[in-house]
């Protein structure tokens, strides 16, 4: 079998299917996808909805609600006990298939009729944490999203087991940290990235084994280092001193002056660990992993992104979570022990499933919505085994005779993600905006959907907010403040205000929102580009484009520097 290169159906753009994807796409039983790796990966993000929050109502209790639906959404929507319970029946909804009508036509209608659970926790884990999503295992945790254990956190987007810390992406096991990415096992890290096992660290990129050091780059198991430059420890002391970290003047001038420094050293071009016959960004612990980002202990796996938890093999196209599942495609927000699933959107330890939305613990069910422990269901009506494999085939070849036509005249048959036509949240509600900020006329363009902002956010401040930490009052939880960035309101928490005041930080200008997504712009791009070492002239692929600005090395040159 030889290569084949192809058009988009969405872009237009040329892609190319190799041998090894063929091969999975016939084990799996699947046609061979028209659309290039970025549309599709793009679509699959506008699925994964998680980040913006709302109130309404319960529609079964009548009772006030914090959920990932818009009120002007026309679902029903269920506090999460109440969904996850036997109070109502997802069976009740089922429905004959129309043979006469396209497969996407019939689904919007169950997906719109079928109650939607408010949040998508566990929220029998969650104790005081009521405006976190995709969250467990969380203490006092405000606005915590993408993870799993944390206490007295808030502010976090993709975090495992934190302690007291706040404004944290991608990040494992911070205790007392504040404004970092990509960290692992730090304490008392502030304002840095990729960094491990440090403490003490201020403005610093890129330090193993560190403490006391502020401003910092490639560093190896050093102390008191201010710039690069060691000092003795009294002579650190006395120098640390004279920073005012309290000042936000002060805070964004050395942030600024810290990111100028970091370019006058190597990044390695591929940030990983542990990897074998590996191609993508942040992987760890993998093999035959390739065009994936932010992946661990995964294997034999292409087009693959953001498992925060790994353990995940033999998959294509799958965004999101993870966590031990195995020959899974074209699927967004699934995990957990899932095994040969297919076109799937927020399930958990499903097997054999096709076309699914908030299904959990089935198998054998096809064009589903919100069904648990079900089997032989399609469009959540029970059929028996016998019925069930006949009608599947029977539809999966109707969908191929009468496609789905998008509002941008593309045509879906078996074989793809479901078509944003359906989706639940609009383009920049979604990671696909955390990942590709685009206008809202490019991606109307594109066949996304847009929310405008609530202009009752959007009111003045009613403090002028003090350059220094010492100046703000004790009221500042009571006032309204407005972000310098994009203008929305937003509020300072009791907890926030302790730990900035512990640490000596100015009070954040920007809100919430706007913090989290530049902290998620730090990160390297979900792409790779061909480019020489800049040091041995080797042939590397990475994710720095060619006209960025930074030193790129190969590993092994890389590794030679920092030694």
């Amino acid at each position: 079998m030889t290569s084949e290169t192809k058009s988009c159906q969405s872009c237009k753009a040329e892609f190319s299917i190799e041998p090894d994807d063929f091969s999975f796409y016939a084990t799996i039983h699947v046609p061979p996808p028209v659309w290039c790796p970025q549309c599709r990966l793009m679509r699959r993000m506008a699925w994964y909805g998680y980040r913006i929050l709302y109130k309404r109502k319960c529609d079964f209790t009548g009772e006030g609600i914090i959920t990932i639906y818009h009120p002007d959404l026309p679902y029903k929507v269920y506090k999460q006990d109440v969904w996850w319970s036997d109070q109502w029946d997802p069976k009740s909804y089922g429905r004959e298939y129309d043979f006469s009508r396209p497969f996407f036509e019939q689904y919007k209608e169950l997906m719109d009729a079928v109650p939607k659970a408010a949040l998508h926790t566990e929220y029998t884990t969650m104790v005081n944490s009521e405006y976190c999503n995709a969250a467990s295992f969380q203490k006092n945790g405000y606005l915590c999203f993408k993870h799993i254990t944390g206490e007295d956190s808030a502010y976090t987007n993709v975090a495992l087991r934190t302690k007291n810390s706040l404004d944290l992406a991608y990040s494992s096991d911070p205790e007392l940290c504040y404004e970092i990415v990509n960290i692992r096992r730090c304490y008392e890290t502030f304002f840095s990235e990729d960094c491990e096992d440090c403490h003490s660290v201020y403005f610093s990129r890129d330090l193993i084994g560190c403490n006391d050091c502020v401003g910092c780059s490639n560093l190896r198991k050093k102390q008191y280092c201010i710039f690069n430059e060691q000092f003795a420890k009294e002579e650190y002391r006395k120098k640390f001193r004279e920073f005012d970290f309290g000042s936000a003047k002060n805070v964004e001038e050395l942030n600024k002056r810290a990111r100028e420094f970091f370019l006058k050293f190597p990044r390695r071009a591929l940030h990983g660990r542990n990897n074998s016959n590996v191609s993508g960004e942040y992987i760890y612990n993998s093999k035959n992993a390739h065009d994936v980002y932010f992946v661990a202990d995964s294997e034999n796996i292409r087009y693959c992104q953001l498992f925060l938890k790994g353990g995940t093999k033999n998959s294509y196209d799958f965004t999101a979570f993870g966590s031990s599942s195995e020959w899974v495609y074209e699927a967004t927000w699934t995990g957990l022990n899932t095994n040969n699933v297919r076109f799937s959107i927020w399930n958990y330890r499903n097997h054999d499933t096709e076309y699914t939305f908030g299904c959990h613990g089935c198998g054998n069910v096809f064009g589903c919505v919100g069904l648990k422990s079900a089997e032989y269901c399609v469009f959540n009506k029970q059929y028996s085994k016998e019925e069930y494999f006949p009608l599947v085939e029977k539809i999966k070849k109707q969908m191929d005779i009468t496609p789905f036509m998008d509002r941008l005249g593309r045509e879906h048959r078996y074989g793809g993600q479901m078509p944003v036509d359906l989706c639940p949240w609009t383009y920049n509600e979604t990671t696909a905006y955390e990942f590709s900020p685009i206008t809202k006329e490019e991606a109307l363009a594109r066949g996304f959907m847009w929310r405008d902002p609530d202009p009752r956010e959007y009111r003045d401040a009613t403090i002028t907010l003090p350059d220094h930490i010492k100046d703000i009052p004790n009221t500042i939880t009571k006032e309204i403040l407005k972000c310098e960035q994009c203008g929305k309101n937003y509020q300072i928490i009791p907890m926030e205000l302790q730990f900035l005041r512990r640490f000596s930080f100015p009070i954040p200008r920007r809100c919430p929102l706007c913090r989290d997504r530049a902290r998620v712009k730090q990160l390297n791009p979900m792409a790779t580009y061909d480019r020489t070492c800049m040091k041995c002239n080797v042939v590397i692929q990475t994710s720095y484009a060619p006209e960025r600005p930074e030193i790129v090395y190969c590993e092994n040159c890389y590794q030679q520097e920092v030694a």
